[in-house]
């Protein structure tokens, strides 16, 4: 697809030309200010778009953290749960007398 741009400042023109210039000594073969501008603006787009993925991902990792914290809260509780149960039925004590003191 082509793109026509007028009416840009000479000075830009002149910076790009410059730039092109030295990719091509860079290269050692010719690089125009069009391959230039292509290169500029594919750029744009690939970091445009990187940045998004990133967030997506910063994002993504960010849920997996709460869900895996949340996780583990209710793995513990579990835990708990069961070394309590286990503790009491090792150790002989009525299970209603146990529950009935964790409520005062």
């Amino acid at each position: 697809m082509d793109i026509l741009i007028r009416d840009v400042d000479v000075a830009y023109v002149k910076e790009i030309e410059k730039k092109a210039e030295q990719i091509s000594k860079n290269l050692g073969k010719f690089f125009s200010r069009n391959e230039y501008i292509k290169i500029l603006i594919q750029n744009d787009v690939e970091l445009r778009l990187a940045k998004f993925k990133e967030d997506k991902f910063d994002q993504a990792v960010e849920n997996l953290t709460i869900t895996l914290n949340n996780q583990e809260r209710t793995l513990q509780n579990f835990i708990d749960s069961n070394s309590r149960l286990f503790h009491m039925l090792a150790s002989g004590v009525d299970i209603m007398e146990e529950v009935l003191e964790d409520d005062k």
